[in-house]
């Protein structure tokens, strides 16, 4: 292990090299949203004074822990959670290079998660790129309307865990090529809220000159809160805690306090109360086929589980509504009663269908209107992923989340067998190998590997992920065109 140092626009920045990859861990981006600061929008980072030593992952977001903390230090996961998150990690296999670069965007409902969660050195030794992953205030911190009930109030910033992102990929812009990286050849990826995030991304004009190359996974701008929701829920949190009349009040209470009064709300308030939301200012006030239209036109990769919606309901992490009279509400809710009707008739009142409704209402169509709009001016490639989990998960199928360890081989270690299964499974092996081909051949040359066609919305070739990987036409297409026009904002 050897220490290599850098010199970036705040300063010398020193890391590790083993196994012909250096690793630069825990630099911060910006600076720390503290205080005055605390939900504002970030500002970036001053100088250092001395060489920054890059040697561990930086603090993440204050969240509640997805594992306990002794299992938390036998996976390597057991970071500091701290409001001063604001940092990023770099995995690079030659400083002196100018390599193609994937910033990935992590997942967790815009509550939990951390870059620490994605090591890229496998990625970054397989495609010869430089890998970077982020860290982003989560929570009511990152995420509220508070901006809305307090207007004018500078210390508040709608979606200020997406402009931290933004702040990242300057940085990203200004620094990556001490790393060996080319700031004109970025490719933004991420997954779940990640995903969520790269999508408004694709809109944002800020963001618009920082990344040449666009992955969308399981997640997308339907799961923007609209503005009425969003301030509906914000002023119920805030008259929970006291402090709708005194926002001093939000800059003094603790971290856990912001979760017990999201907990209080649950029976008001279904799923995940603090998400983005349609503010009109960072992202435009407009129908989705709109802003689809407005999207920044990169090659993209967009696609989703089979089975994703299996997650939500099967596990209390992400409480949702399953039932079947509820799945229709929320199709009624973006496209009126007639159409709820139409999509309703497809499915049958099993666990299965009500699982592959929820999947199609909030990840798959979404995908697929995305996908439709975006290929008309740019290359777009979709998939499907098929794989289903072996481990502790193996009842839920497909689900919300099993592409991770498929294409980050230390995600989650050694705790992996929660999705792969104890047993060595060498064709789950090898769809994994293929998956990290494409996403990697993707990044390098904006394409994945030949065998994925170009999806174009007369045929809607989409790749199929699994044991044995298939193209096939419009894989939904009765589905998909019974949810013609169901377009809008999932509540």
């Amino acid at each position: 292990m050897t220490v290599v140092s850098v010199a970036t626009s705040c300063e010398v920045v020193n890391g590790r090299r083993t196994f012909g990859i250096s690793r630069f861990l825990g630099i911060p981006y910006a600076e720390p949203p503290m205080g005055e600061a605390r939900f504002a929008a970030p500002r970036r980072r001053v100088a250092f004074t001395r060489p920054f030593d890059a040697f561990a992952y930086g603090a993440s977001a204050p969240q509640r822990r997805s594992l306990p903390e002794p299992l938390a230090r036998i996976a390597g996961t057991l970071v500091r959670f701290d409001e001063d998150c604001l940092h990023l990690n770099i995995w690079t296999p030659d400083t002196g290079a100018k390599l193609p670069v994937l910033v990935f965007i992590h997942g967790g409902g815009f509550v939990i998660g951390s870059g620490a969660q994605y090591p890229g050195g496998d990625l970054a030794t397989r495609g010869d790129i430089v890998v970077v992953t982020i860290n982003y205030r989560l929570g009511l911190l990152g995420f509220n309307a508070f901006d809305e009930v307090f207007e004018g109030d500078r210390r508040f910033a709608a979606n200020a865990g997406l402009l931290d992102q933004v702040i990242a990929l300057e940085w990203v812009r200004d620094n990556i090529e001490a790393f060996g990286g080319d700031p004109e050849a970025v490719t933004i990826a991420g997954e779940s809220a990640g995903a969520v995030s790269v999508a408004f991304h694709l809109v944002h004009d800020r963001s618009a000159p920082l990344f040449h190359k666009a992955v969308v996974q399981s997640g997308g701008l339907n799961l923007f809160y609209p503005k009425g929701e969003a301030v509906r829920v914000t002023r119920d949190i805030l008259s929970e805690m006291g402090a709708l009349r005194d926002p001093s009040r939000l800059l003094r209470f603790d971290t856990a306090s912001f979760g017990r009064a999201m907990g209080a709300l649950r029976h008001r308030h279904i799923g995940i109360l603090s998400r983005p939301y349609v503010d009109g200012t960072t992202i435009p006030d407009l129908p989705l086929p709109v802003l689809y239209d407005r999207m920044k036109p990169v090659p993209l990769i967009v696609g989703t589980n089979r089975d994703e919606f299996s997650f939500f309901t099967e596990l209390p992490m992400f409480p949702v509504k399953s039932d079947m009279r509820s799945l229709q509400a929320m199709v009624a809710a973006e496209a009126g009663q007639e159409r709820a009707k139409i999509v309703r008739a497809l499915y049958r009142d099993t666990k299965k269908d009500r699982i592959a409704l929820g999947t199609d209402i909030m990840f798959r169509m979404p995908a697929i209107h995305l996908a439709d709009a975006h290929a008309l001016r740019a290359p777009t490639f979709s998939y499907r992923l098929d794989w289903e989990a072996k481990g502790v998960l193996s009842g839920l199928g497909a689900t919300h989340s099993v592409d991770l360890p498929l294409l980050f081989e230390d995600f989650l270690k050694p705790f992996r067998s929660v999705y792969l299964g104890l047993l060595p499974d060498h064709a789950r092996h090898a769809l994994g190998e293929r998956m990290r081909d494409h996403w990697v051949a993707f990044v390098r040359d904006g394409r994945p590997g030949p065998a994925w066609p170009l999806y174009r919305p007369d045929a809607r070739r989409t790749m199929i992920l699994g044991v044995k990987d298939r193209v096939a036409d419009d894989p939904e297409a009765t589905r998909r065109l019974a949810f013609a026009g169901v377009d809008g904002f999932t509540l």
